[in-house]
């Protein structure tokens, strides 16, 4: 008797070959190292890793190359999700300029490989995405990073796109969008390919903005490698200094106290608020609501002022750093810890008066807003398989429907309470709606921390920064921080008392990507505004 299988959505369940060893067991099975999450593969093992990927749903989240090997870096906790992030890290020493690549079966790590193709001169076979993405053709010489660069054979000012598409060529039209455009689209140069008034094709040129961050923050001393962490995405500045932060002490075994990860936790918090306010101000100006732009541009300054009067910084920066915080509370660097907290507490209170007075108008302002509501339904829709695949986070992956948010598990964030905001629409409607939402729990968050900011809370000696003393054998740590946009990852690597090497995953790359293919087919007069919906940061593509 043979029993039919089970539909879902209209496709059979996929059946494993039980088999074949997993993405882990196969990882294991390679040279141990110094780090007990990294292995050194075979090439023959490395490319059976990349087969197995096909039906193995372990979650890739990185790919980097340091000159010698080629890492990718693995969450061992959930499949599929971030939630319980473990490292398993697979190393491949390379024999020449070429290895296997992945993204022609996880396209999440197509940035990853159009980095390391342009910094290292290192190509992915099989690609799905050969495109350079910060080589524009300006650079003296090509990859930049290895011991002997290579002078450029010839630089050009002008950037070089494919060919259009065959109904654009035929009877369309080709518009070209950047910062000499005159709008806010930052270093980036985006290429629309415009017929039967619809986008048929977007294609985005980056690169402008690279700042060589992870080659900066190479052998340099753990201070200078921290505050550049803080410099790699203006929406994102505590997260990665966090995730920074936290890799350094995994590394080096030193452990904060559980008040560092509260304050910690709702500086994160404000940090979100601002860039969700930042991303929304610019949707409703795209979209013509100029006046629910000011509103909430002006929302944005207040709470830049807020910080400003009570921590002393408008910016989150170098707040988080190697074995604690720093803060500058009423712009006083040396202040007694009941002053600290008393600041804290009060900016707190402050914020969660603005959460129960200004923001709610906003949010009711932002309903009867016709051109942000219906005027955005149905535009730049990402699919939730496609976010599945890309293991997206943030706004845009919640749109989708998937609910994977790592503050469920980090321990910064065990005394609150977490509801993660999920819709299933998937278009810029739906992303702006969950940053509204996001908003509104980490309002509710910050007020919560501010109830813990007490001396009582604490049953040891209250310390804000511990030092940290880096070993002068080698070390490897990671961590990782739920950002505005999604999962923010660091590998640091220590050495004789500096960074030797970090290794950083942010997700602008992919959700530039995304961008990308959920812009196509869209309506040429709402392209702002839903690109802006996306939230996607050129400098932190860029590196």
């Amino acid at each position: 008797m043979s029993i039919p299988p089970i539909l879902f959505g209209g496709g059979a369940l996929a059946v494993q070959d039980t088999s074949a060893p997993s993405v882990r067991t196969l990882i294991r099975s390679g040279r141990k190292t110094e780090t007990s999450w990294r292995f050194e593969l075979t090439e023959d093992t490395w490319f059976d890793l990349v087969e197995r990927l096909r039906d193995d749903p372990a979650t890739l989240l990185g790919l980097w190359c340091d000159g010698r090997s080629v890492h990718a870096f693995f969450n061992d906790g959930v499949p599929g999700g971030e939630v319980g992030l473990r490292p398993l890290m697979a190393s491949l020493v390379l024999d020449g300029p070429r290895y296997r690549g992945f993204s022609a079966i996880r396209h999440r790590t197509a940035p990853f490989e159009r980095m390391i193709r342009d910094l290292w001169g290192v190509e992915a076979m099989d690609a799905a995405d050969t495109r350079p993405l910060v080589d524009r053709g300006a650079w003296t010489v090509t990859a930049p990073l290895v011991k002997r660069p290579v002078p450029a054979s010839g630089m050009t000012d002008m950037p070089e796109f494919s060919a259009p598409d065959p109904l654009v060529a035929a009877q369309g039209m080709v518009f070209s969008r950047g910062p000499a455009s005159g709008g806010a689209e930052g270093p980036v140069h985006f290429r629309l390919g415009v017929a039967n008034g619809r986008i048929r094709t977007v294609e985005t040129l980056t690169g402008f903005a690279h700042r060589g961050m992870e080659a900066r923050m190479a052998g340099v001393p753990l201070a200078d490698a921290a505050g550049l962490s803080g410099r790699i995405h203006v929406g994102a500045t505590l997260a990665h200094q966090w995730a920074f932060s936290a890799a350094v002490e995994q590394a080096a075994g030193v452990t904060v106290t559980p008040m560092v990860g509260h304050i910690r936790a709702m500086l994160c918090e404000i940090e979100r608020v601002h860039t969700h306010l930042i991303w929304l101000a610019r949707t409703a100006d795209a979209a013509g609501a100029e006046m629910l732009a000011a509103r909430l541009y002006k929302a944005r300054d207040i709470l830049s002022r807020v910080c400003q009067a009570t921590i002393g910084r408008r910016l989150l920066l170098d707040c988080v750093v190697p074995g604690g915080v720093t803060l500058a509370v009423s712009g006083h660097e040396q202040v007694h810890q009941d002053v600290v907290l008393d600041g804290l507490r009060a900016l707190c209170e402050e914020i969660a008066v603005f959460g129960t007075g200004d923001f709610p108008d906003m949010q009711a302002l932002w309903q009867a807003t016709g051109v942000v509501t219906s005027g955005l339904v149905g535009e730049g829709v990402v699919p939730r398989r496609l976010a599945d695949d890309l293991v997206l986070g943030g706004a845009v992956g919640r749109s989708c429907g998937r609910g994977a948010d790592l503050r469920q598990s980090m321990e910064a964030y065990s005394s609150v309470r977490i509801r993660t905001p999920v819709t299933i629409e998937g278009d810029a409607a739906a992303r702006c709606r969950i940053r509204l939402e996001d908003i509104a729990e980490s309002l509710r968050m910050i007020a919560a921390f501010g109830a813990m900011f007490t001396v009582e809370s604490e049953s040891g000696p209250l310390s804000f920064l511990s030092p940290v003393k880096v070993p002068h054998e080698r070390c490897e740590g990671y961590a990782a921080v739920e950002g505005p946009d999604g999962l923010i990852c660091h590998v640091v690597i220590l050495r004789e008392g500096r960074v030797e090497r970090t290794f950083i995953a942010d997700p602008a790359g992919v959700l530039q990507d995304v961008q990308e293919m959920a812009l196509s087919g869209g309506c040429p007069s709402r392209f702002d505004a839903v690109r802006c919906s996306f939230g996607v940061s050129v400098a932190a593509v860029d590196l």
